[in-house]
């Protein structure tokens, strides 16, 4: 099966440093995305996972795979959880707009498992409802 993109993005009406204060930490997702229940920080070897409870059986596993403060971007992978998707590239990054206002951008380039419109849905809404709880949040 091919892959799928899902790309969304918001614009926030406040300043791009103070948005990447709240989400640039990897393991601080649990503070903005209202699906995520609680977050874990474990490690496999150096590498930096976060075990996300999204009220699900089992928890969503990602692991960081590039961070840059600079950028105002993180790249990570998700290992395993509930969603319907393998092989899943996730990049959350923040624009400077302005000086008072920016747009969060969060993509995630998976396969599907399943039917691929469903695989969709799934992370759309996902990525959505943590997109949206950031602009209600930070002042969109």
């Amino acid at each position: 099966m091919s892959r799928a993109v899902v790309s969304e993005s918001t614009r926030i009406y406040t300043p791009a440093d103070r948005v990447w204060n709240w989400i640039g930490d990897f393991l601080n997702i649990a503070q903005w995305h209202p699906r995520v229940l609680s977050c874990r920080q474990s490690r496999a070897g150096t590498q930096k996972l976060r075990e996300l409870d999204i009220g699900a059986d089992e928890a969503l596993v990602e692991r960081l795979e590039h961070h840059s403060d600079a950028a105002m971007r993180y790249h990570y992978t998700v290992v395993s959880g509930p969603l319907p998707i393998k092989d899943a590239e996730g990049h959350i990054w923040v624009h400077a707009d302005t000086a008072w206002n920016s747009t969060v951008n969060w993509e995630l380039r998976f396969t599907p498992k399943g039917t691929r419109q469903d695989a969709v849905a799934a992370v759309r809404d996902h990525v959505r409802a943590g997109l949206d709880s950031l602009r209600f949040s930070l002042g969109g």
